[in-house]
């Protein structure tokens, strides 16, 4: 698995003195553009290519609290994608300074064309890189066409 490690500065607490919802997706991130940068894949590239990675869903499970000066450490892997890499889902896990396990998060994402505003295949180069990504113990293909509307979302609801 794909491995980065952070230390826990002020400005990722909240109000409780433990880790900020927001840091751990900001952790997240960076992990992913991390593995991605490791491997030749830079920001620019995703202007050249026109594209950029949109997110259907993310799933957070806060396992154990993470206090102020923690080091910490945030795997990736690959929990699923179709075959053409248009849909993917990754799996992370935050380990705490102890190596025990402290959040759990489940990322389901896409690949959107920046002009025309539209779901695309990544390039061959970009699919490289995330093929390569060890996979999860969870791993499972996902289909070729999936349906974007989840169930648990009112649709149709309003004010």
């Amino acid at each position: 698995m794909y491995l980065k490690k952070f230390s826990i500065r002020w400005s990722d607490l909240d109000a409780n003195r433990h880790l900020a919802n927001t840091s751990y997706a900001n952790f997240l991130i960076e992990t992913r553009l991390a593995h991605l940068r490791e491997n030749g894949i830079l920001q620019e590239n995703f202007a050249d290519y026109g594209i950029g990675p949109v997110i259907f869903s993310e799933e957070f499970y806060y396992v154990k609290e993470i206090l102020p000066n923690e080091e910490i450490t945030v795997s990736l892997e690959l929990l699923g994608n179709s075959n053409d890499f248009k849909f993917i889902k990754f799996e992370h896990c935050i380990f705490n300074s102890d190596n025990k396990l402290s959040f759990y998060n489940e990322t389901f994402f896409g690949w959107i064309n920046l002009l025309e505003r539209k779901l695309v295949t990544p390039p061959d180069s970009l699919r490289k890189v995330i093929a390569a990504l060890p996979k999860s113990i969870n791993y499972e293909p996902l289909p070729e066409k999936m349906n974007l509307k989840n169930p648990k979302i009112p649709f149709g609801k309003s004010l």
